[in-house]
Parts: structure tokens; sequence; C-alpha cells
């Protein structure tokens, strides 16, 4: 019988993104033999657009709101996406687990996505995987759009058609950090994109105030609701791909 592996989960409260990106960057770093998987799920401090690794600067300089937005770099691809309505997750997967060096892990994708889907669908949304794409399949053609929520590939999540769930990989002499951003209302910064919750007709115009002022997200949820569904999603997923024994924790300061 396969042995189990160990798996860590960390839940951070409202960081920068600078003390964000820098804490997975550690955790990728220090993905040494003897570490666990890690699980990450966290907030950001201030309304944050991430870069995705190739993205160019200046591209943010054409939407006047996304320029006035402090931004970061983040170790994995994709689109830029702004981290306000929304939670992050990030995992880390040691090389002595996870043993291809190369290319991202579709199976790690769809397993966690699929895992996600059926929580949502649980709750009484209408969740689904893309299955199309608008990714570059040569170097010649253009990137996409400049927000990964408007960019579409295969397992991706969408709930009426609105891209929820997307996420991002990058492997390293250390191990494999996927990226995770769940969309859960429109942002000022982004009124293009809905979130889950503007989707149900239930939602009322003073929510994403209630949001700023009160931290919830929904009248019957709060965002720990919130945390503890996609906690639970990711351990799921996780658990269908690689066999994970889980256990709470913490590091402490890895910045």
């Amino acid at each position: 019988m396969q042995a189990s592996v160990p798996g860590l989960v960390i839940l951070d409260p409202p960081q920068s993104g600078e003390i964000n990106m820098a804490t997975d960057e550690a955790l990728l770093k220090n993905a040494t033999s003897d570490w666990p998987i890690v699980l990450r799920v966290y907030q950001w401090d201030r309304p944050t657009l991430s870069l995705g690794h190739f993205q160019r600067l200046e591209d943010r300089e054409s939407d006047a709101l996304l320029a006035k937005l402090p931004w970061v770099r983040r170790k994995t691809g994709g689109g830029a996406i702004v981290h306000d309505l929304e939670l992050t997750y990030s995992i880390v997967i040691p090389n002595r687990i996870n043993q291809s060096t190369k290319g991202h892990s579709e199976s790690l994708y769809r397993s966690i996505h699929l895992a996600m889907i059926e929580g949502l669908r649980n709750l009484g949304w209408d969740a689904k995987l893309s299955e199309s794409c608008t990714c570059r399949t040569s170097p010649s053609q253009n990137l996409g759009p400049f927000l990964c929520f408007l960019r579409r590939s295969p397992v991706d999540i969408l709930v009426n058609g609105d891209k929820i769930i997307g996420s991002a990989q990058r492997r390293s002499a250390t191990g494999l950090l996927q990226h995770g951003s769940f969309l859960l209302s429109r942002s000022r910064s982004t009124p293009e994109l809905c979130g889950l919750l503007d989707t149900t007709a239930e939602l009322i115009s003073s929510h994403q105030e209630n949001l700023r002022r009160k931290n919830e997200f929904d009248a019957s949820g709060t965002l720990g609701d919130w945390v503890d569904f996609l906690v639970h999603a990711l351990k799921a997923g996780l658990g269908k791909n690689l066999l994970v024994n889980w256990r709470n924790g913490t590091f402490g300061d890895l910045t």
C-alpha cells in the first residue's frame, strides 16, 4: 500500500502583495525532501494587481483603473489579476512527491478544479470547466487579453459563462507551485468582471459595500465560510491527485 505524504494548511490574514508573493516564493524555494505539501489560502490588504511572470508592466497603463493600483509580479504565468474581492490560494508540491521536472501538471489542474466544481454545484451554482481555450498556440500569436479572467483555458471554472476560478503553475528545481484565484464579487477596478456572488439574483446592491465594511461576502455566509469552502475543495482535489495526510499548522514568518 502506498504511504500517504504529509500536508500542511496555512491560513494567512490579509497582507501586502510583496509579502504574499515573497511567502509563496519562500515556500517553493524551501520545498526540500523533508517538507510536506503546503496548501496556503490568503488575502490582500488592499486591491492589488498581480502580473503574470511574462507580462509587461507597461500594458497596465492602457487601463486607467488598473494603472492606479499597487502591483506585484507573480512567479506563475498567465494574465493579470486584481486581488480585491477574491481569495487566493497557492500549493507547493516538493519534487520528491511529483517527480516530473518539466511542463505543467494537467492532472493537478483538473483534479483540483473538478473538486471545486463539485462543491459549487452542491451549493446550487451551475459550475463547469471551460473546455475552451484562448491560449497562445505559437510564439507569433498575441498573448490574449491582459486580464486573466478575460482569458479562457480548458480547465478554468465558469458559472453562467463567467470565469470564476483560474489557476497557473510554475516549476523550479525544488518543486511545483500552483497559484489560483477565486473571484467572489465584482471589483471597482474591474467592473467588466463578475464574481461568483454577482451571478445570483438574491444579491443586493449594497453587498459590495458590506463586504468592505464588515468583511462579509454574502448575507448568509461570512468570508470565513468561503475560506472553509475553498480549503475543503482544495484538499479534496489534492487527495484525488495525491495521497495526502493533512494536518493544520503554520510555518511562521517565512519572509
